[in-house]
């Protein structure tokens, strides 16, 4: 019995280290001098105009589902044309960004069809994963490629919060009660923070969520 305990417990601190060794190569993984609030500030901006967009062609198009009883799409008054052009600025920052905004999604898909072996973390932090047990491989598969993902959601739904008030207050006319600009405000701060805990980890997301497929055999 002393001597499975001995196994046991020699595999759980092997299984430690290397879990240490996994973190370790991720960390160097980052980008150096990395500015994690200037991220957080794109990402946010980006977020928070793509929510505009999406919610404001809906108030346009539904004002009701704003609170505008009785109001058709495209109703008459300066609010909706005030949100028309909103979106027109909106929609021309999208278009002077596209290349930007393609390449990001084109690699962020990259690593759900091919392993980045070109990464130079790769070798350390791949063989670092396969030499732990399975329930740190599962941990790896949940702190560095669902929780970020999850962080994503969340940020975005706070920023689309603040959306939602800022178009609400345009299609109102601004006729609105202080609670309102308090709620934007106050999303859109937990969207930013938000954004600002998970950048150290989307930095190195498409290298765990490559490595964690591939330790998987889902390529």
């Amino acid at each position: 019995m002393r001597a499975i305990a001995l196994m046991v417990m020699a595999m759980v601190l092997d299984s430690g280290r290397a879990y240490s060794d996994v973190v370790g190569w991720m960390r160097s993984a980052r980008p150096a001098g990395m500015d994690v609030w200037l991220r957080a500030r794109r990402d946010f901006t980006s977020s928070l105009i793509a929510g505009t967009v999406l919610l404001g062609m809906i108030g346009l198009l539904d004002p009701e589902s704003f609170g505008a009883p009785g109001s058709g799409a495209f109703a008459d008054g300066w609010p909706s044309t005030f949100l028309a052009v909103l979106l027109i600025l909106c929609a021309v920052l999208v278009a002077v960004r596209f290349g930007r905004i393609r390449r990001a999604a084109m690699r962020a898909a990259e690593p759900w069809f091919r392993p980045l072996y070109e990464n130079p973390a790769w070798p350390g932090a791949s063989g670092a994963v396969a030499a732990c047990s399975a329930g740190s491989q599962a941990r790896f598969a949940l702190a560095w490629v669902w929780a970020p993902i999850a962080g994503v959601v969340i940020a975005c739904t706070f920023s689309w919060s603040t959306a939602y008030f800022i178009v609400d207050a345009i299609l109102a006319g601004g006729q609105i009660g202080w609670g309102q600009p308090l709620y934007a405000l106050g999303f859109g701060l937990l969207s930013l923070a938000t954004w600002r805990i998970i950048e150290t980890r989307l930095a190195t997301w498409r290298l765990a969520t490559s490595i964690h497929r591939e330790i998987t055999g889902a390529y």
